[in-house]
């Protein structure tokens, strides 16, 4: 198996966070300046999951000696948690709690609410911190390393992207197209998240043996 296709699932899974994305779609049904609110909240996001992988990927990069082989005891760690959350969120079933009523925040509230969400968005920062141990094991160096510490980042904050992307492209047809992801969130999230995590998880416990 290439680096990159061991390491892809978890730079994959950064992405995955229904919070952040129900909230992104909460924040642009919003009847006065939504594009304006999603942009702080997407400014917060940004600056506290940069932050946060800079020091993980710096953490676990500094070491001068070569790394135990395969780290087991994090991955087993990070594998067991991901497939506890898979059976979590599968019980807990759809999510009927709304996101934090935001219709007296102002912009400062908007960028407060995005980098305490992205702070407590703990499955991300798991798969960070995996892709992170992934490259110790890589031999690369530089400019390489730098691009998969962005394109962490990037697909961490594709939950609030996509429904930005969505409304600026699609126009008068955001609306119709945001209500039924918003629709299909509320419905299948939980399966969907679940599922991933489980298999994720289990790929994180047998990927020291692949």
């Amino acid at each position: 198996m290439t680096d990159f296709l061991k390491v892809f699932p978890f730079i994959f899974g950064a992405a995955i966070s229904p919070v952040l994305l129900v909230t992104a779609l909460y924040i642009l049904s919003r009847p006065t300046q939504p594009v304006k609110k999603a942009l702080v909240y997407l400014l917060a996001g940004t600056i506290t999951i940069s932050v946060i992988t800079a020091i993980i990927f710096y953490s676990t990069q500094i070491r001068p000696e070569p790394a135990p082989r395969n780290d087991l005891i994090p991955h087993l760690i990070i594998g067991f948690l991901l497939l506890f959350l898979a059976f979590d969120i599968y019980k807990k079933g759809p999510s009927k709690k709304k996101p934090n009523d935001t219709k007296q925040k102002g912009l400062l509230g908007f960028f407060g609410l995005g980098a305490v969400l992205m702070l407590t968005n703990f499955t991300t920062i798991a798969m960070i911190f995996e892709v992170a141990l992934d490259l110790r094991q890589m031999q690369i160096f530089g400019i390489e390393k730098l691009g998969y510490l962005i394109l962490t980042i990037f697909f961490s904050l594709l939950p609030i992207l996509i429904p930005l992307f969505i409304l600026l492209l699609s126009g008068k047809n955001s609306e119709i197209i945001l209500d039924a992801l918003s629709g299909f969130m509320q419905k299948y999230a939980h399966i969907v998240t679940s599922v991933f995590f489980a298999v994720l998880g289990l790929f994180v416990l047998l990927k020291p043996f692949l």
